[in-house]
């Protein structure tokens, strides 16, 4: 009887991981679908320039006296814009495929990496993107993981300040020698203190609204984060005041000289 409910104990237990497993995977690609209209209104934004500097190179190009100085420029034009576009595509493929692998994360890189798969200039929304970051960070981590909540927050961040504009700050301090510190600061609406206590709960969520393009919240992003952040020995702490704004605080463990190693 005994090994029985053990047996069934030890089987739930194993169910329960893959439910995890399983919850955690939907999550990140729900991320990835909301941010598929942003990146396909960005695609539409670089391929316009590619396509209409590239027509002035050939029309240049095939006329009697070729102008090699517009024809430099409009190709120059055209390599950056496909140079972005390919930046964006590498960075998503990576966040799809879930590639999973503990190592020392520069914090900077993170940053580099989720703004580029955001794909959107935050200016372009009015929203004023401030990032200070030692060059130095660096936390101990799966950048894959780390890079999804990071996205989660930024993405939350761009949504409260849709269409009001307002500024965003990214910054990162060392704690101490074995703890660094990443913020995502908005000034947006905030969040109701009595809702605070609330919005790391599975299901529960602030977003009332959104704009046609873009997804609805499922209520599981920040969940999920809390989750992944706490996997890595780590916390997610939320600060707000309404009509001043959010601030979510994430602290990880610092990567050591043992851990690049390893």
């Amino acid at each position: 009887m005994q090994e029985s409910l053990l047996h069934q104990l030890t089987e739930t237990q194993r169910q329960l991981e893959l439910l995890h497993d399983q919850l955690t995977e939907s999550q990140r690609l729900a991320t990835i679908g909301t941010i598929c209209a942003v990146i396909a209104h960005e695609f539409n934004n670089l391929l316009t320039p590619i396509v209409s500097y590239s027509q002035f190179a050939l029309q240049s190009a095939q006329g009697e006296k070729p102008d090699m100085v517009l024809i430099c420029k409009a190709l120059t034009k055209s390599f950056q814009s496909s140079q972005k576009a390919g930046r964006i595509c590498a960075s998503m493929l990576s966040l799809a495929r879930g590639e999973s692998s503990y190592a020392a994360v520069p914090v900077q890189t993170l940053v580099d990496e989720t703004l580029t798969v955001l794909a959107r200039d935050p200016q372009k929304d009015g929203i004023a993107l401030r990032v200070q970051i030692p060059p130095e960070l660096a936390v101990y981590g799966d950048s894959v993981q780390l890079e999804q909540v990071l996205l989660n927050l930024l993405i939350n961040a761009r949504q409260a300040m849709l269409g009001k504009g307002g500024s965003l700050t990214i910054k990162a301090s060392a704690v101490d020698e074995n703890l660094v510190k990443i913020q995502v600061i908005d000034s947006g609406p905030g969040i109701p203190e009595k809702l605070l206590p609330k919005i790391f709960q599975p299901f529960f969520t602030t977003k009332a609204t959104a704009r046609q393009t873009e997804a609805h919240g499922t209520g599981l992003g920040l969940a999920i984060c809390k989750d992944i952040v706490e996997h890595h020995s780590g916390r997610i702490e939320v600060e707000s005041e309404v009509g001043r704004g959010t601030t979510f605080s994430v602290i990880l463990p610092a990567a050591k000289p043992a851990a690049t190693a390893s």
